[in-house]
C-alpha cells in the first residue's frame, strides 16, 4: 500500500462529508415540522399546493425545451466541427464560453432591454413570448456545458470511420447523426443535459 493512499481517502471522505452533511441536515429539518417526531406533512403541503404544481410544471417545460433546443444546436455543430472543420474548434470553443465570461445578471438585463415591450421583437408582452425568452436565455447559458460534454463524447468515438461506414451503406446526414452518432454519445448527451439543467 502506498503512503499517499490513506491521505487521499481521508481527503475524499472530508470532501464528501462537506456536501452530504448539509443535505442530510436540511432533509431532517424538513421532516421535523412538528415537535416530537418526523412527518412528511411539509412535503404533502408543498406538492398539494396548486401554485407549486403550476410553477413546477412550467419550470419542467422550460427545462425540457432548453435541453432539446441545446441538443438540436450543439450535436450537429460539434459533429460538423469534429468531422469537417477541426481548425474551427478553438473559435467554436471561444464562442461557447462567452456566456460564462459575461455575468448572468448582465445577460438577463441585456435580454430584458433587447426584448421588452418597446423593442422591435417584444417578447415580454405575452406568456408565450416570455417562455420563449426564458428558454433562449437558458439555452445560451447552457451552451458551454452542453458543448463540452458533447465534444468530449465525440472524442471517445471514431467519428470519421462511423461516418464513412454509414455513407457507404447509403445513409444521409440526418440518419448518420440521429442513428449512428447520437446513440454512441448518449452518455455525453445525458451528461450535457444534466449540466445544462
Amino acid at each position: 500500500m502506498s503512503r499517499g493512499k490513506p491521505w487521499a481517502w481521508l481527503t475524499f471522505g472530508i470532501g464528501a462529508l462537506y456536501f452530504i452533511i448539509p443535505l442530510v441536515a436540511t432533509f431532517e429539518f424538513s421532516l421535523k415540522i412538528r415537535k416530537g417526531g418526523y412527518t412528511l406533512d411539509a412535503y404533502a403541503n408543498v406538492f398539494n399546493d396548486p401554485r407549486f404544481q403550476q410553477t413546477f410544471s412550467y419550470s419542467l417545460l422550460i427545462a425540457v425545451c432548453t435541453v432539446l433546443i441545446g441538443l438540436f444546436i450543439v450535436v450537429p455543430a460539434a459533429y460538423y466541427v469534429r468531422l469537417r472543420a477541426p481548425k474551427l474548434r478553438p473559435i467554436i470553443e471561444f464562442i461557447t464560453l462567452l456566456p460564462l465570461i459575461i455575468p448572468a445578471i448582465v445577460l438577463v438585463f441585456g435580454y430584458i432591454r433587447l426584448y421588452n415591450s418597446s423593442s422591435l421583437l417584444p417578447l415580454t408582452n405575452s406568456n408565450f413570448g416570455t417562455a420563449a425568452l426564458l428558454t433562449f436565455a437558458y439555452v445560451a447559458l447552457g451552451l458551454p456545458y452542453m458543448y463540452r460534454a458533447i465534444d468530449t463524447g465525440l472524442r471517445t468515438i471514431d467519428v470519421q470511420t462511423l461516418t464513412e461506414a454509414a455513407n457507404i451503406l447509403g445513409a444521409n446526414q440526418f440518419t448518420i447523426i440521429t442513428q449512428v452518432i447520437f446513440p454512441n454519445i448518449i452518455v455525453a448527451v445525458l451528461s450535457g443535459a444534466f449540466l445544462t439543467l
